[in-house]
């Protein structure tokens, strides 16, 4: 155990840059502040779960969530400037296995997710006020989301991170990548109201799990649709942790 402590929290140190959680919290609050009360006017409110949300409840929910987006992507960069600087070898050479490495890295990830998406539902507070309605399932639903929601997104880029021959095109394809989850994703507007083709796609991603399961929760909007949502996150968290450990074994020091 003392050794996934030191390890974590190596990993910790080394993701809590202040400009970079600094940007990782502006970038959510954009949406929350400047999005969501600038088309607040001209967006009519929407039905979620049978509870009747605003367009900036709507998207203050949906931002929190966008912390999974950014924690994802701390554990990819960290693995590749790891291999750059020569500090994966090093930590091997140590009284460390691979998978306490990689074990680490995921925990570290969860760790700062729970912690920046807590901070950034606190600040989104002002928005969200009276109209939350949480429950004891919905808490747990909450918490389970952004868990998962974290480990896919963290997962998945360690994958793609060991795919890839240099920390430049990471940067790029998994930019690229996480975009394309954001905006085909009910983020910014139900999937039940895009087009069938964004629809379908949406019906894919694992962030539009992630943000139905946290909203339902927050607004007491359970349906069995959201029992459905749950389990298919589950599977898609677990198929990418999967893929991510045998990826990483390929790893050649």
């Amino acid at each position: 155990m003392n050794v996934y402590a030191r390890l974590v929290y190596r990993n910790l140190r080394a993701n809590l840059d202040r400009i970079t959680v600094f940007f990782e919290l502006i970038f959510p609050l954009f949406f929350i502040f400047i999005q969501g009360y600038g088309l607040g006017g001209i967006i009519p409110p929407f039905e979620v779960g049978g509870v009747t949300l605003s367009y900036p409840l709507f998207l203050a929910a949906g931002a929190v969530t966008l912390t999974v987006i950014n924690s994802g992507t701390n554990a990819g960069t960290q693995l590749w400037f790891d291999r750059k600087n020569g500090m994966f070898e090093q930590i091997l050479m140590g009284p460390f296995t691979r998978a306490q490495y990689i074990l680490s890295i995921i925990l570290a990830t969860l760790i700062l997710g729970l912690a920046s998406s807590s901070l950034v539902f606190l600040i989104a507070l002002p928005v969200l006020g009276a109209s939350l309605s949480v429950t004891t399932s919905g808490a747990i639903l909450v918490a389970i989301a952004i868990f998962l929601g974290t480990m896919f997104f963290g997962t998945f880029a360690i994958a793609i991170s060991v795919a890839l021959r240099s920390s430049e095109t990471f940067q790029i394809v998994s930019t690229f990548a996480f975009f394309i989850f954001l905006f085909v994703s009910t983020v910014f507007y139900p999937a039940n109201l895009a087009p069938a083709a964004i629809r379908a796609a949406s019906l894919l991603n694992p962030l539009t799990y992630t943000t139905d399961i946290f909203r339902a929760g927050l607004f007491d909007a359970i349906t069995p649709t959201i029992v459905l949502e749950l389990g298919v996150l589950s599977v898609e968290a677990v198929a990418m942790f999967v893929v991510a450990v045998l990826a990483f074994r390929r790893i050649r020091v």
